[in-house]
């Protein structure tokens, strides 16, 4: 939509490998699968392609780019030319192996046929085992327990979520799913199924009924390295999402972009990320040059549980912690008096107002402050401008 805002006749094409129009996948581990009449949200459907003149090619695999040429090819045979060409792969999941199990038990969740499949097996009673603690098997594993299954997590490491870097919101998220009737075992891994069995690497034997394998993802550079691109740790581009070929841009969960927020490299797995490079990058392909300069900004809904992580978290840094309003928490680390990174738990309100405190390169706050329950946020905020 951005590439037909910067260029009202340019010829436009999205080509989509799912049968279904671009839709939203944040909805997939929570609402959609909680309910099946939930209506899915859809990006850019058929009716508005129409009548904003894109062209929607749905069904349709590419499976090679000639840079050359600028040709796109795909799967039935035929081809397209292009000036310009976006590539937004995303990721592809990482598959398990296990010895004994039956595959149509074995569930990842990527797509509307993944959440569809996954969703006719979760009912009352049934025993479900989440491979990996990360966002996608915490989320599945609320809405499991919503629909009266029982859950375990298998988690390889000692910790859940370690990547956020605060041992404080690991165990106070694993106390929310406990006290909510979610087991977890730590430390070990998934080896086989043996009968109705998933046999651990520790000698554990557990009745299940089914898996979800939700042990992350890698991008998707398989068309990019077709092309020649230069790939590392996905698609590397400048900060306008350019690519090594000045003809092909690239967005998303596969981009390794500049950020001169940063002044590096970063390959960022967030919905708002891929909004955010998906309005910038159409501009630029369009011809009307804008540059992505971001605080990496996430968040998961697990239950009741609303968590939301600002920039990058410092693990050998301690943060300042304040308690919010029934049970929540806010925890705020600071940098020569600069905001390095936060998060808050149920306390969704203090979010905007640390990202713009994040955001302003006048703000210098102080650990005394934060450390102040009774001082809002605001007045830290406004008072802490130079």
């Amino acid at each position: 939509m951005a590439a037909r805002v910067a260029d009202e006749s340019a010829e436009i094409s999205l080509i989509s490998n799912e049968f279904c129009a671009p839709y939203e996948r944040p909805i997939l581990s929570k609402a959609m699968l909680l309910d099946g009449e939930t209506k899915l949200p859809c990006v850019l459907d058929e009716v508005t392609a129409e009548s904003q003149d894109i062209n929607l090619h749905l069904g349709l695999t590419a499976t090679g780019i000639d840079p050359a040429a600028q040709i796109v090819l795909f799967g039935d045979g035929t081809s397209m030319t292009y000036d310009r060409l976006i590539l937004a792969t995303g990721s592809r999941l990482r598959r398990i192996s296990l010895e004994g199990a039956d595959e149509g038990n074995v569930h990842y969740l990527r797509s509307m046929d993944d959440c569809t499949k996954l969703r006719g097996q979760l009912t009352k009673g049934k025993k479900l085992a989440v491979i990996g603690g990360g966002f996608i098997g915490l989320e599945v594993a609320a809405t499991a327990q919503k629909l009266g299954c029982h859950v375990t997590i298998i988690e390889a490491g000692e910790t859940l979520l370690p990547r956020i870097g605060s041992p404080t919101v690991s165990a106070f998220v694993q106390n929310y799913h406990t006290e909510n009737g979610v087991h977890f075992l730590f430390g070990v891994q998934a080896k086989a199924m043996v009968g109705g069995n998933l046999q651990l690497s520790d000698g554990t034997s557990l009745p299940i009924d089914m898996i979800l394998a939700g042990i992350g993802v890698d991008p998707e550079t398989t068309l990019a390295e077709s092309a020649g691109l230069e790939v590392e740790n996905g698609i590397k581009t400048d900060s306008y999402g350019r690519t090594s070929d000045p003809n092909i841009f690239a967005i998303g969960d596969v981009v390794n972009q500049m950020n001169p927020a940063y002044n590096r490299h970063m390959r960022l797995e967030s919905w708002e990320n891929a909004n955010i490079q998906g309005d910038a990058v159409g501009k630029s392909a369009a011809g009307e040059m804008t540059e992505v300069s971001t605080i990496p900004w996430f968040w998961s809904d697990q239950g009741d549980l609303n968590i939301q992580i600002l920039g990058l978290l410092d693990p050998e840094q301690a943060c300042v912690e304040r308690a919010g309003e029934e049970g929540g928490l806010t925890l705020v680390q600071l940098t020569e008096n600069k905001i390095r990174g936060a998060v808050t738990i149920n306390q969704a309100r203090d979010m905007p107002l640390l990202r713009r405190m994040i955001a302003d390169p006048s703000f210098h706050g102080d650990e005394a402050s934060f450390s102040d329950e009774a001082v809002p946020l605001r007045k830290i905020m406004k008072s802490a401008r130079r």
